[in-house]
């Protein structure tokens, strides 16, 4: 029986076990490309509408019987290296922004005061050009929005002070006869777009994490049948691996073969 070399047993083990790893990205725009990141900042404004809470005078506060669903828009504020070191972004918010909506994310509470979101619900993410600002409001102008890629939110908490969503990219929705092809290479990595790995079967995920202060405190304005309230969230989105990507699985396939090929040389 031969035995294999140390080195080439840990590389099956490599590629046999799952391991979470950030995924540094960047962004194509189409004829000019971003810094290569590794979480994008955003900020979101959300309103969240909360059914069968307990209502007096008109606020409202929620327990295990209650149920929420969730509404928001924002838009990407800057690209990131770890750790926290500003990228070039090619003009990101001055000649173009990338911005999200959503609404239908929906969820319950959990009787230690938690937030426990339902898997499901979309998040889109849509590129824009800038074409000015208004003098009077100081807003953003922007041009036709451009969807380049779907999030689907598979699980999320909150607790105080932290909000936590993860999930996986979908492109199902994505027709290349009527949507526009920039979101085929708009998310890119070192083992391709994100849209070339979701056709793969690849197994990509992301994680949005929001850093918010006494939010679970912050009552719902309302009734029993519904109330509202609206929170600005500002976050970090990051692409993590949960298992390798098939091209850098397949790369580690060859150097488990390489391995074998010059131990049986050796033998």
């Amino acid at each position: 029986m031969k035995i294999l070399p140390s080195c080439c047993w840990a590389l099956v083990l490599a590629a046999s076990i799952n391991v979470a790893h950030a995924v540094p990205f960047y962004l194509n725009l189409g004829g000019t490309s971003t810094a290569k990141a590794d979480y994008l900042t955003t900020n979101i404004h959300a309103t969240s509408a909360l059914q069968n809470g307990n209502c007096t005078g008109g606020f409202c506060s929620p327990d295990v019987n209650s149920s929420f669903t969730e509404s928001g828009n924002g838009n990407a504020t800057g690209l990131y290296r770890n750790p926290n070191t500003p990228l070039y972004n090619a003009g990101l918010n001055n000649n173009w922004a990338m911005t999200f909506d959503y609404n239908d994310l929906s969820g319950g509470f959990t009787d230690t005061g938690g937030v426990s979101f339902d898997q499901g619900g979309n998040i889109n993410i849509n590129f824009t050009s800038v074409l000015g600002y208004d003098q009077n409001s100081g807003e953003i102008i922007y041009g036709d929005s451009i969807k380049v890629a779907q999030l689907v939110v598979n699980s999320g908490s909150a607790v105080m002070g932290d909000v936590s969503l993860t999930g996986s990219f979908d492109y199902s929705w994505y027709d290349a006869a009527i949507d526009d092809a920039l979101a085929e290479d708009f998310f890119s990595t070192d083992y391709g777009s994100l849209f070339e790995l979701w056709e793969n079967g690849d197994n990509l995920v992301w994680q949005l994490n929001f850093n918010i202060t006494d939010n679970m405190n912050t009552p719902y304005l309302g009734d029993e049948d519904e109330a509202f309230r609206d929170t600005i969230l500002n976050g970090q989105f990051a692409i993590v691996s949960v298992s390798e990507p098939g091209t850098l699985a397949l790369f580690g396939i060859g150097l488990i073969a390489l391995g074998l090929r010059r131990q049986h040389k050796k033998i």
